[in-house]
């Protein structure tokens, strides 16, 4: 997995990453928030400062470094790694480690009743739209 030359890559490599996530003990979700928590020390920027640039909380940012929430998107991780210098295949080795995370965070609500089957789709609801205006949009 190397990046082509003159690529900067970000503290750690795509295959360190991908070791991390073997020995975390099948958790994707610990796996990644050790790889948030290594991005951020190596950056050394404070949670605060980081949590201003990505748009979140700095206690948001924290939950998701310590793993007890895991972003249903990726953008604020993606926003997150770019302002700790992370690219190329360190960037997507992340995001295979937000989906493995991801679809633990999914099952874990699926099996407390807290999600319908098949991910965050919304419910369907039982109201039929109103008739539509001028826009398109309903009236």
């Amino acid at each position: 997995m190397g990046l082509s030359k003159g690529v900067e890559r970000c503290p750690g490599t795509a295959e360190r990453l991908e070791r991390v996530a073997a020995h975390a003990q099948g958790t994707g979700t610990r796996a990644f928030a050790l790889r948030l928590r290594e991005l951020r020390e190596a950056s050394g920027r404070s949670y605060g400062a980081l949590a201003r640039r990505v748009g979140v909380s700095a206690s948001t940012l924290h939950r998701y470094c310590s793993g007890h929430t895991v972003p249903m998107e990726f953008a604020p991780v993606e926003r997150f790694a770019r302002l700790c210098g992370c690219q190329g295949d360190d960037l997507v080795a992340l995001h295979r480690l937000w989906m493995l995370a991801d679809a633990e965070r999914t099952l874990r609500q699926e099996a407390a009743g807290t999600l319908p089957r098949g991910g965050g789709a919304r419910p369907p609801t039982t109201e039929a739209p109103g008739p539509a205006g001028p826009s398109g949009l309903p009236a």
